[in-house]
């Protein structure tokens, strides 16, 4: 793979700064070649005539940004193609890498309760000091046993079967993505099996019921309408 650094001219007389990867070419059965080129655009751009002492500065300051964006791809192709991995990756503390991938899905939206959950099982289990790169199979283990033996809900009771597969589920993402992404050499989470998931069991009422609920008396409204508010919408005192 070839990667440059290239420019490209704006209507509003402004370069843009982009990289350019390129693959090689493939040939179809009917001869025509197609160039394999992705592009990664920096949001960062030229003036293509500075005016004034300023806009200079902040083409240069602007380059010198894309140059150290373009030595950072090339050294990580180099790093994947000869399997060059980063020892020092691992020596960020797996409660850090955790709370990392939990601020992501706070910013995604993407299933943040669960992760914060889990978070405050983890946090009383392991200790701030451990690194990455020294969690192994024993560590993972012994987090589950934590789960099923010790591990309370805010209410002082042991936690269900499904939030012990729920909050393991997390602890097994963030290890995987870990490996994923080189932080630990190893996939030392696939000698580990989950927790079992139990079935839900769901309890509701009816529409009859929910109507007949609506018209009865209730010595305290705001807590009747609550209640219906809840059933209508679906909403839940959540427990750790």
């Amino acid at each position: 793979m070839k990667i440059k650094l290239r420019q490209k001219k704006l209507k509003n007389g402004k370069s843009s700064l982009y990289l350019e990867f390129y693959n090689g070419y493939k040939k179809d059965e009917n001869g025509v070649i197609s160039h394999q080129r992705t592009f990664e655009y920096l949001q960062l751009y030229l003036f293509e005539i500075p005016q004034n002492a300023d806009e200079k500065r902040k083409n240069k300051e602007a380059m010198q940004m894309a140059k150290n964006i373009f030595t950072i791809r090339k050294a990580d192709y180099i790093k994947g193609k000869y399997n060059i991995k980063n020892e020092k990756k691992g020596e960020i503390t797996f409660l850090d890498y955790f709370r990392r991938l939990k601020d992501e899905r706070y910013e995604n939206h993407s299933n943040y309760g669960n992760w914060d959950a889990a978070l405050k099982h983890i946090e009383r289990f392991c200790p701030e000091h451990i690194e990455l790169n020294e969690i192994d199979t024993d560590f993972i283990k012994d987090f589950k046993k934590y789960l099923d033996t010790k591990a309370k809900t805010k209410s002082g009771t042991p936690l269900s079967q499904n939030s012990k597969y729920t909050y393991f589920n997390k602890f097994r993402a963030a290890l995987r993505e870990a490996y994923n992404e080189s932080f630990i050499q190893q996939d030392v989470i696939k000698s580990v099996k989950t927790s079992a998931q139990a079935e839900s069991l769901r309890e509701y009422l009816t529409y009859s019921e929910l109507q007949s609920l609506s018209n009865a008396y209730c010595k305290y409204p705001v807590l009747k309408n609550a209640f219906i508010f809840s059933c209508l919408t679906g909403l839940r005192w959540r427990r750790y």
